[in-house]
């Protein structure tokens, strides 16, 4: 639903200037939201749609403004009151936003240029491809001021996580050391300690993102779920909580698979093995790699399990495990290797990928994440028939 839809439907049942007068009214609230989630790293239609559900149901304000304008004018007094006492509970439920920020390390250009191989373009085809990707070596270095390539992706500031989850009425009984951030109690009061490793930097605690969805189900056992690909709402309950910053973007694929992760040590029912290792938006990936084009709409986000480390490593005598690449579809694509020499088989189920392992051929699995509630993410594998493996 667009603004204007919601509009419509908002001040429906008013005439002439009563329905003039709300509709500029419910436009002005709309777009000082929506300009509110781009502060915190929405897209426009990713804002337009966290501002509308801000606001609830459109038919239930129609009703609302009019009782107002059709009430005797004795009674519309308390009724504006009323509908007055409602916008101010919503802006009680948008929490504010938890300040995210990067190491100093993540943004040094020299630390960047190890990781990216930078330093052995000239003889590693992979490093030379992603210094051409970048625009040459200035291009580079601006990608890693912005943290493009941050190990543990952004740190989310804990002062500002702990008071937005006590604000959502989530309670935390929680203390944060130098280097650990120990939880006392868990969800059901019954786990001694739960501790997650945090940074210290002038004497702010900062909890690394990768750990955000395996600390809110430490803390939690309710429904909570990220809307947006970048510095996400987290909804919990009645409370939106804006996530991360512009200057320090979090990405929510990244969130997902180190949740799933996780979750798959205790939800057996996750169709994913218990060993299996996440990879970042944020480690370089060559952009020669082949994509995979995958049913849906764009912004669907979609996990793909495979084996391709693993066999590659047990050609050399090593021990790897299976990897995760969780990632939202753009034009009809998502990636799921960065290997450009690739004879990959698409299979339908974990069972099938484990039997491909055994045989030593590279195969893969992938699954479409509802995130509609990431206390118990769901998995739906997508039919092999429908993936086909592309190149950029």
């Amino acid at each position: 639903m667009t603004r204007d839809q919601f509009i419509r439907h908002a001040t429906r049942g008013l005439w002439g200037t009563k329905k003039r007068d709300a509709a500029l009214e419910l436009r002005g609230a709309i777009e000082d939201k929506i300009y509110r989630h781009q502060l915190c790293g929405l897209t426009n239609a990713d804002a337009e749609r966290a501002a509308l559900r801000d606001l609830g149901n459109p038919h239930a304000i129609a009703r609302d403004l009019n009782r107002v304008h059709t009430a005797p004018a004795a009674i519309r007094a308390t009724l504006l009151l009323g509908v007055a006492g409602l916008l101010s509970l919503q802006a009680v439920a948008q929490v504010s936003a938890v300040q995210s920020t990067f190491l100093p390390q993540d943004t040094d250009p020299q630390t960047c240029a190890l990781r990216t191989g930078q330093t052995t373009a000239g003889q590693n085809p992979v490093a030379q491809r992603l210094l051409e990707q970048a625009g040459g070596v200035e291009g580079l270095r601006e990608q890693c001021r912005t943290g493009a390539f941050a190990v543990f992706g952004p740190l989310l500031n804990v002062t500002d996580l702990l008071a937005a989850l006590k604000a959502a009425r989530v309670p935390v009984n929680a203390y944060a050391g130098p280097r650990v951030l120990t939880l006392n109690g868990g969800v059901t009061g019954t786990v001694p300690q739960v501790s997650f490793q945090i940074e210290t930097m002038n004497g702010q605690q900062y909890l690394p993102s990768m750990f955000l969805t395996t600390f809110l189900t430490s803390v939690t056992s309710q429904p909570f779920s990220f809307t947006g690909l970048t510095n996400p709402v987290l909804t919990i309950g009645a409370a939106r909580i804006p996530i991360g910053t512009a200057q320090a973007p979090v990405r929510t694929v990244d969130l997902i698979a180190n949740g799933l992760t996780g979750a798959r040590r205790t939800d057996t029912s996750l169709p994913i093995p218990v060993n299996v290792l996440p990879q970042s938006t944020r480690q370089p990936a060559d952009p020669a790699a082949p994509q995979l084009t995958v049913p849906g709409k764009d912004g669907e986000v979609f996990a793909v399990v495979q084996n391709i480390l693993r066999i590659n490593a047990d050609r050399r005598s090593m021990d790897a495990p299976e990897t995760l690449w969780v990632r939202a579809r753009q034009n009809g694509r998502i990636a799921f290797t960065d290997e450009v020499d690739l004879n990959v088989r698409l299979v339908n189920s974990q069972e099938e990928l484990d039997q491909a392992t055994a045989w030593g051929v590279k195969a893969a699995v992938i699954y479409r994440v509802n995130i509609a509630n990431l206390q118990h993410p769901v998995l739906t594998p997508v039919p092999a028939a429908q993936v086909k493996v592309v190149q950029p």
